[in-house]
């Protein structure tokens, strides 16, 4: 057997720390070992594997924030266990850091023995053994059999990029720089588990802990279905910023701040006219409520069969989740609402209670009605009266609805007004409401989103001139 052959079977029998390599680059060095391993490799299906695991090592190590340790490959594979979510981390989390009885939201240290058995250290030494082995592959070397068998002579390795630099976020790039160190410096990863399960203990490295706002993105290839995408650049909405609607908002804030607290709260519908504010609404909430453990979290309507997926992924994160489902609404021969409907009220399992659906719609009944519904309870058809139920059900499972009505003329100039005192602008009041009247009939109507387009178009028009002048 090889030495790629014997690297490339070690990928294959990591029993709790698989998730070390199931991501882009990981995936990639299994491929190109795979390759490697066969008695008569491809030339060309190898220059594939090895330019793809080439670019992806390079893009992260170029970029990197923070000091490597060892070559593009090294430093990926310690980041990756040291990122780890395998039952080891899931575990140091879970049995040190709990909700602590007199509040919700404070987190204890609880005193315990060694929670790890037997079974799960002999694991993680069988794991870090072979993890250690994929660390000291040589990338010379393995450059060196590529170009052989592909007949490249100049092909570089991995090894000779530079990163951005440290960035030390509140001591935390300090003591992962040790432990990395510490690993490299062992003769066996196995006698380092107890610092990893220390680390992973104090050092949750999941994204929820990074970022308030994320979208879930099915992937048929990732292990668990899918993924969570932080949402990097926000769309910043803030209460304060927000004109109109504050009795509406209220509702919703004050269900928000029980559900952080750990209290009771009900899932919400918003629901109304088209640009009145209602995903500014439910987006507004994070600078509100992020630093106490708000994540929001969108999730698209083709998606909704993923609920139980992301339920059980959710379950047992410290954080409050919200899942927000915008623009909501179903055609009367869609049946995806069902599981909408099984999530809201209707399982055997219980809804987490760190999880809430916020959901907007522009209609207060979600399923769209027809007058064949009506014309059916006119007829023979036994169930008729079920089949109208079951499509103004889904709504009524929202334990909380609130309503955002069209603005009148008066409610629509005082948005306006409110607005054009928030962006500075200096106008008489009469020139003012003239303009917006002007182009709210040249527009869509009358909304808290017709109002901010005028003054957004109106602050440029502005500063266009003055800037003229």
């Amino acid at each position: 057997m090889t030495d790629f052959a014997r690297l490339y079977y070690y990928t294959q029998q990591l029993l709790i720390f698989s998730d070390v390599l199931d991501d882009p680059p990981g995936q990639a060095f299994v491929r190109l070992l795979q390759g490697l391993a066969l008695p008569h490799p491809n030339p060309t299906q190898l220059s594939r594997d090895y330019a793809r695991l080439f670019y992806l090592l390079a893009e992260e190590a170029e970029l990197y924030h923070g000091e490597m340790v060892g070559n593009g490959w090294q430093n990926h594979l310690l980041d990756r266990l040291l990122d780890s979510r395998g039952i080891i981390a899931r575990k140091a989390q879970l049995v040190f850091r709990k909700p602590a009885a007199s509040t919700a939201t404070q987190l204890v240290v609880i005193e315990a023995e060694y929670p790890l058995g037997m079974g799960l250290i002999s694991a993680g030494g069988h794991d870090l053994t072979r993890l250690k082995a994929l660390y000291q592959l040589n990338a010379t070397e393995l450059a060196l059999k590529v170009r052989q068998l592909t007949d490249n002579a100049d092909l570089p390795a991995w090894s000779a990029f530079k990163g951005l630099g440290p960035a030390d976020e509140k001591g935390r790039e300090s003591r992962r720089y040790a432990l990395k160190k510490a690993l490299v410096e062992a003769k066996d990863w196995a006698f380092l588990l107890d610092e990893l399960f220390t680390f992973y203990r104090d050092n949750d490295p999941s994204e929820f802990n990074r970022f308030p706002a994320f979208r879930w993105r099915r992937d048929a290839q990732n292990s668990q279905g899918g993924r969570f995408e932080p949402v990097r650049d926000l769309d910043d909405q803030r209460f304060e910023n927000l004109v109109g609607y504050e009795k509406e908002r209220n509702i919703i804030i004050a269900n928000t701040e029980q559900f952080v607290a750990g209290l009771s709260a009900n899932h919400a519908l918003l629901y109304g006219a088209r640009g009145t504010g209602k995903s500014s609404t439910v987006k507004a909430l994070l600078p509100r409520f992020a630093e106490q453990g708000l994540r929001l979290v969108e999730v698209m309507k083709n998606e909704l069969a993923d609920f139980p997926l992301i339920v059980e992924l959710l379950r047992e994160r410290p954080e409050k989740f919200i899942l927000f489902v915008d623009d909501l609404s179903f055609e009367a021969d869609e049946s995806s609402y069902k599981d909408l409907k099984a999530l809201l009220e209707g399982r055997l399992e219980a809804r987490p209670r760190n999880l809430l659906i916020y959901a907007t719609s522009n209609r207060r009944h979600l399923i769209k009605e027809q007058f064949s519904d009506n014309a059916q309870l006119g007829n023979d058809e036994v169930n008729a009266w079920d089949t109208v139920e079951e499509k103004l059900s889904l709504s009524d499972r929202f334990g909380l609805m609130v309503t955002f009505m069209t603005p009148n003329q008066q409610q629509y100039l005082a948005i306006v007004s409110g607005l054009a005192e928030q962006a500075g602008l200096e106008l008489d009041p009469e020139d003012l409401r003239r303009r917006a009247l002007r182009w709210e009939l040249s527009h869509s109507g009358r909304s808290g989103r017709t109002a901010r387009q005028f003054i957004d178009q109106l602050t440029g028009e502005l500063g266009l001139k003055q800037a003229k002048e």
